[in-house]
């Protein structure tokens, strides 16, 4: 099972999976298979289930969830290989058949791809098909290479009955200093030197290896070699620091189920800074000691760098990555060695679930109520539930861990789905490593409780917060973005030698722009959203689709020269601070400065060595990071998302701000959070500055009862995409009536629908969205057996209404 096979399918010849065997067979004529790629199995049988799981609990066709679970290299495409047949003289042809004969007469075996590029004939299909039923040419299926392969590297060294004295004479010095330097990598231990080394050391040393391989004085060869993303990273071992009181509970109920598995997921809650990925990392000893393998996921790839030291820092030798960062070389060796059992634990993202790992004993969701752990196109899985499953099919034990667990979470905890574990203190340090922390900090600051004892934990609490009202910083004339308490809070910081963070959940200088005179918004002509406006390119810019266009000098719609900006994003926040605190070294992290495949890795790099001291950045910096020198967080604005037509939207803004919180104050140097907002006194705004998850959960829980949402409910989106408004319109409308009628003839009381309506991002990259929501205890069963009309998506447990 799960092998990867050619076979002929109608008159087309495709790649297939083998799921399962079967004595028996439903059709008749059965073809068989042609040819089996790979002997090693590309899905493994828990992989081959959980597909089946997702295929049935997503609505989405196997296929497509099976192609989201392989690599890049290791599917292949196949073509139409043509070759003129010899000895063939026609007597009477076409112009278009004599064409076709002449360009295989000179180019030889072409593929159909190569036929089209080298003619400029409409049909050369049909053309190459009269050539076939007259004789003088055949066709062939061509299997094209995949567009990753292993890769193979020529390696160098001098045989075992070469001496010096065998060398080249004085003359050849370059023949000379090769062969040295090849003596002396080989005397250090090194028997075969990759050739890119040879040739980055001496110049010119491509003929020159070539001269002493001809000479017998040196072996050549190819070899395969690994594309391993974490060769130029150095770990530096650590000592694990013992665990507080409340980690060693935690750990003790998390230990008994990794030696008897099987049980509920854990729902790990701790507040910022309680040391949940201590328990994490014991979690990962435990079952590499036992011989079994573990996942460890996190939201953000802006999180992998540090979670990669971390892990990497213990398990150097079992440690792999996953993410979307990585090249397809790089991710494709990263699944062969994982197959192989080379490597035994994987940190990455939400794909990282489907790596071939064997015996997998541990999966552990951090920061697990994100919602970048739902995939955005189909499969739409989330992967919280798919590592809920996963485990459950293979046995292992499930964490779950978060300052601020979904109340999706919350709640199953609460009814037993899954086992409670809370760390409510925060951990400032151990004493043996306070001055470690903070180079040049007296142990005595800050506050905490400690017993004096050598290695005991130092507690601390959660920075206080402060929230201000800039509706007030306006009628006393501050028109700054910088209110005065975090204006003073910055400076004072700075001049301490301690380090900034500013969070705006908003990239770009400018978040519209628009006419003054007659009100036009320049908007995008895909999407219909308003362009953002980005003073390092000085130009527009969509964040749905990327369309890019120049800033007008003249309204397009009134021709007044009156162009403004409106908004605020984090390029135009880093050119207000570098103008107000010119003493500040600022850096800048969000969507437009980590394009890069290293960036995050430079980015945190930079600041935790000092390099900057002040950081700007959108969600990707709000969470999971450690950054002990940093004692303020300051919340330009905190009401960014607050107003979405999402029922989601004020525990969204709760979990950001608690978790950009969590950013200051994680060593004994304190720290404080001051949060700016015009809307002070909303209750997601009041209960992040006290830190109250509960208090929230317990409101929030109320709301969603009242309008049956999540989690007393469950949500099915159906999302219509066409060319058309009108058209996309009646199909909902039509849609809407047939699942009325179904839900009245099966009789089931607890589902409802809501819409349809038109989406709130009404037309996205040219196309026009309606959607349509089921609503109720298993909505999904009204879907079943429903063939839905073309240009519908499904979407279950949707985390955005949007």
């Amino acid at each position: 099972m799960g092998q990867l096979v050619w076979l002929p399918f109608g008159r087309r010849y495709l790649q297939g999976i083998i799921l399962r065997f079967d004595d028996a067979c439903p059709v008749e004529n059965v073809k068989e298979i042609d040819q089996i790629v790979d002997p090693e199995p590309v899905l493994s049988e828990t992989l081959i289930a959980l597909a089946e799981w997702i295929s049935a609990h997503y609505m989405t066709p196997l296929a497509q969830v099976i192609a989201a679970m392989l690599p890049p290299g290791v599917r292949q495409k196949v073509d139409i290989e043509v070759e003129r047949l010899p000895d063939v003289a026609p007597a009477k042809t076409t112009a278009a058949q004599a064409e076709m004969l002449a360009l295989l007469a000179r180019r030889g075996k072409m593929t159909l791809r190569q036929i089209r590029r080298a003619t400029e004939r409409k049909n050369p299909s049909e053309i190459v098909n009269q050539l076939v039923r007259h004789g003088w040419a055949e066709k062939r299926v061509a299997i094209q290479p995949p567009d990753v392969r292993p890769k193979r590297t020529a390696v160098l060294r001098i045989p075992a009955g070469v001496s010096e004295a065998d060398w080249p004479s004085e003359r050849a010095y370059r023949q000379r200093e090769l062969m040295s330097m090849l003596a002396d990598w080989q005397r250090e231990g090194q028997q075969w030197v990759p050739q890119p080394e040879l040739l980055a050391a001496v110049k010119g040393a491509s003929t020159t290896v070539k001269a002493l391989v001809a000479k017998g004085l040196i072996e050549r060869e190819e070899r395969p070699v690994w594309r391993d993303p974490l060769a130029a990273t150095s770990f530096v071992p650590v000592v694990p620091p013992p665990l507080t009181s409340d980690q060693d509970a935690v750990w003790q109920r998390v230990a008994e189920d990794l030696d008897d598995t099987g049980g509920k997921p854990f729902l790990l809650q701790g507040v910022t800074g309680s040391g949940k990925t201590e328990i994490y990392l014991r979690a990962v000893r435990r079952v590499l000691e036992q011989g079994r393998s573990a996942i460890v996921l996190v939201p953000e790839i802006a999180l992998t760098p540090q979670t990669v030291r971390r892990f990497g820092a213990r398990f150097p030798e079992h440690l792999a990555v996953m993410h979307s960062h990585l090249s397809p070389g790089e991710r494709f060796d990263q699944w062969r060695r994982l197959r192989a059992g080379d490597l035994r634990l994987v940190v990455g993202s939400r794909s990282a679930l489907f790596s071939p790992l064997r015996e997998l004993g541990l999966i552990v969701l951090d920061e697990e109520h994100e919602g970048s752990y739902k995939q955005g196109r189909s499969p739409r899985y989330h992967a919280r539930d798919v590592a809920v499953e996963l485990a459950r099919i293979c046995g292992a034990t499930c964490i779950l861990g978060s300052a601020t667990p979904a109340l999706e979470s919350a709640y199953r905890a609460e009814r037993g789905v899954y086992r409670r574990l809370s760390m409510p203190k925060r951990i400032m340090a151990h004493r043996r490593v306070v001055a470690e922390q903070v180079e040049g900090v007296s142990e005595g600051a800050g506050r905490f409780g400690d017993d004096g004892r050598q290695g005991e934990a130092l507690y601390a609490d959660l920075p206080p917060v402060e929230v201000v009202d800039m509706r007030a910083e306006l009628r006393e004339g501050n028109r700054s973005i910088f209110s005065r308490p975090l204006r003073e809070g910055i400076e004072v910081a700075l001049a301490a030698g301690q380090q900034v963070i500013l969070f705006l959940n908003r990239r770009g200088s400018a978040t519209f722009v628009q006419c003054r005179d007659c009100g036009h918004v320049l908007k995008c002509p895909r999407c219909e959203v308003p362009l953002t406006y980005h003073s390092a390119d000085e130009d527009l810019v969509c964040h749905h689709c990327n369309y890019r266009t120049f800033v007008p000098e003249q309204c397009p719609s009134c021709w007044s020269g009156r162009i403004r900006y409106f908004g605020i994003g984090t390029q135009k926040v880093e050119l207000l601070t570098r103008e107000a605190f010119p003493q500040a070294r600022i850096l800048r992290w969000d969507l437009d400065t980590t394009g890069g495949k290293k960036a995050h890795d430079r980015l945190l790099e930079a600041f935790v060595s000092g390099e900057a001291n002040l950081m700007i950045g959108t969600q990707m910096i709000a969470k999971g990071l450690d950054l002990p020198r940093v004692t303020l967080v300051g919340v330009i604005t905190a009401d960014t998302m607050l107003n979405l037509p999402d029922f989601r939207a004020g525990e969204r803004t709760f979990q950001l701000l608690t978790q950009v919180a969590g950013r200051a104050g994680r060593s004994i140097l304190g720290g404080k959070v001051i949060i700016q907002s015009y809307t002070p006194d909303v209750a997601p705004i009041q209960f992040a500055s006290r830190h109250d998850y509960d208090g929230f959960s317990r409101q929030e829980m109320v709301f969603r009862k009242q309008l049956w949402y999540p989690p007393y409910s469950q949500l099915v989106q159906l999302i219509h995409v066409g060319s058309s408004s009108g058209r996309g319109q009646r199909a909902a409308e039509a849609l809407h009536r047939v699942l009325t009628l179904k839900i009245a003839r099966l009789g089931i009381p607890d589902v409802d629908l809501i819409g349809p309506a038109p989406a709130f991002f009404h037309r996205l990259r040219g196309k026009y969205r309606w959607h349509l929501t089921l609503r109720g205890r298993n909505p999904a069963v009204v879907l079943r057996g429903m063939r839905l009309p073309v240009g519908w998506r499904v979407d279950v447990d949707p985390v955005s209404m949007l």
